[in-house]
């Protein structure tokens, strides 16, 4: 499911900020998920963005394994991931998926 992961080598900086262009990863931004605690890192493509808690070390932290449904949901689903993205909205992603399917 995932083919790769974007860490701090992958940013720029623009403004004093350290950002993630994923115009340069060479993979069609429309299969492009991006999974953070934070929409600021990837101003260029906030729609493939999927904000979760941000980690604090605390071992009962579900919010990366709660968002596994929609991913697989995601993954066997053709078209444009950021449609599916705003349906379901880029924050409480998890949750609004289990209510709404």
């Amino acid at each position: 499911m995932f083919s790769g992961h974007l860490g701090r080598e992958c940013t720029i900086v623009k403004d004093g900020k350290y950002i993630k262009d994923f115009s340069y990863l060479g993979r069609p931004i429309k299969e492009t998920i991006y999974v953070d605690f934070s929409k600021e890192t990837a101003p260029f493509h906030q729609d493939n963005v999927i904000v979760i808690p941000e980690f604090d070390g605390d071992m009962n932290d579900r919010g990366l394994y709660e968002i596994i449904p929609f991913l697989k949901h995601l993954a066997q689903r053709p078209g444009d991931v950021r449609d599916e993205i705003s349906l379901y909205g880029s924050e409480n992603t998890a949750q609004n998926y289990n209510q709404m399917r």
